[in-house]
Formats: C-alpha cells, structure tokens, sequence
C-alpha cells in the first residue's frame, strides 16, 4: 500500500511539472520578461523590449513621438539597415489602427513618427532584408510604457553626469561615449 501511495505521489509531480514550468512562463510574461511564444528574456541593448526573429532578434524603443527598431544579428548586436525596407502597423490604447513606413536612422536602426499623443498597444513591425520577409509582434507596449517610467535613464557621462540617455550615445557637453550605469 505504501508503495502504491509513493507511486501515485511520483506520478502526480511529474504530470504537474509541465504545468509549473507553463506558470512560470506566464508569470515571466505578466512582468515583462517574456512574450507568448519566448522561451527566455531577451537583454535590450537600446533599453526597449526585444522579440525574436529567426535567426534574428528585433527591438522595439518606444520615444514620445516615435518608435526606434533595430534589427539584432549575432551577440544582439544591430544589423546595418542598408539595403532594408520596412513597415510596422501600430494599435495605440485607443484601440486606433495606423501603417507606418520604416525610415533608416543612422546605419543601424529605423524610426518612425507617431501619431501625436498616441500611447501605442500593439505594435507589427515587417523588415524585408536580403530578399526575406522578417515579422515580429510587441503586446503590452503600454504597460511596458507604464512599468519602465520608474527605471530612468540606462546611460549616462562619467565627467557630465547629468546627461543621461536611455541609449547609447555621446555627452552632448564634451562628445565621450555614455557609459551604462549599473
């Protein structure tokens, strides 16, 4: 009887595994981790969120008036956009539909403009690069928005720090690159 107890015990933790390991990946989601279909947190070089783009990886960075996309290759590390063509489709709060056209910025991302005030939901952004078609799809941009507002600024100048960025870049008081804070 014992025996058959033990096995039942052994039996109903390993038909309940599946179902922590789903829990944690939910609860993973919920904080922002993890979008439906990711099997692991991403780290966002540019401080936005990231997606996964077989073989790639694409971050979205959400400004006031604009979204930044970066398309990241090996070791996150951006893609140069030339040659690259793309559009992303937008779903603000108000639940509002808008296609916007994907214009380089720099040589390694792309940007673009926002409708004023929109607070963006969903976010679709297509990439045609090397003659494929890369799509990937952000939700709950705006409570990422929400959530990230008590973070700050991710860099700032060792000699000015007072200018801060949540990017890469340089001081704009003496031009040295902006270092990440830890």
């Amino acid at each position: 009887m014992k025996i058959l107890r033990i096995s039942f015990a052994i039996a109903t933790l390993t038909a309940a595994a599946p179902l922590a390991s789903h829990a944690q990946h939910a609860a993973g989601e919920q904080h922002g981790q993890m979008a439906v279909g990711e099997t692991h947190a991403h780290v966002a070089p540019h401080g936005g969120v990231v997606r996964s783009a077989s073989p790639y990886h694409m971050e979205l960075v959400q400004h006031p008036s604009e979204l930044h996309i970066y398309l990241l290759g090996a070791k996150m590390s951006a893609v140069p956009n030339k040659g690259t063509t793309g559009t992303v489709m937008v779903q603000t709060a108000d639940n509002k539909t808008s296609s916007l056209t994907l214009a380089p910025a720099g040589d390694d991302h792309f940007s673009a403009q926002l409708p004023a005030g929109a607070k963006v939901r969903t976010a679709i952004v297509t990439l045609n690069a090397d003659g494929k078609t890369i799509n990937v799809r952000f939700d709950k941009l705006d409570e990422a928005a929400a959530g990230s507002k008590a973070v700050g600024a991710a860099y700032a100048c060792p000699m000015h720090p007072e200018v801060t960025s949540n990017q890469p870049g340089k001081c704009s008081k003496c031009g040295m690159a902006l270092v990440k804070k830890s």
